[in-house]
């Protein structure tokens, strides 16, 4: 089987998941997502900020913060430089919380379909 959504960030409600204490909702599962490192590879890179003002991905080495601007995206300071893939959705709830994430770019390209991508560490 699959999941009931569409796929679309849409889906995303935005609300923290409550549950019964199984362990897919909460804490009960002995792993605090919010406290994991994480690597993604940043979606639409060539319409956020950062790119349509440098004309340029950022170098790798660069350091990155996690906000929500709309949807999670990876930020150098103001500047957006990508969304974080929906599979990181949770993390909107864990920033809500105090969490805070810097990460480093450990790959970049440019071109007619620039791409970026980095490791993130919770602070």
């Amino acid at each position: 089987m699959g999941s009931g959504g569409s796929g679309r960030f849409s889906d995303y409600s935005g609300n923290k998941k409550t549950g019964s204490g199984s362990g897919a909702a909460g804490g009960s599962s002995g792993s605090d997502k919010c406290r994991e490192a994480f690597s993604a590879s940043l979606e639409d890179v060539a319409s956020h900020d950062y790119y349509k003002n440098h004309k340029s991905s950022p170098a790798v080495g660069a350091k990155l913060s996690v906000q929500v601007k709309g949807r999670v995206v990876a930020v150098i300071g103001s500047e957006s430089v990508g969304s974080l893939p929906t599979r990181l959705n949770y993390l909107a709830g864990c920033l809500e919380d105090g969490f805070t994430y810097t990460g480093i770019v450990t790959a970049s390209s440019n071109g007619s379909n620039p791409q970026v991508q980095a490791d993130f560490v919770a602070d």
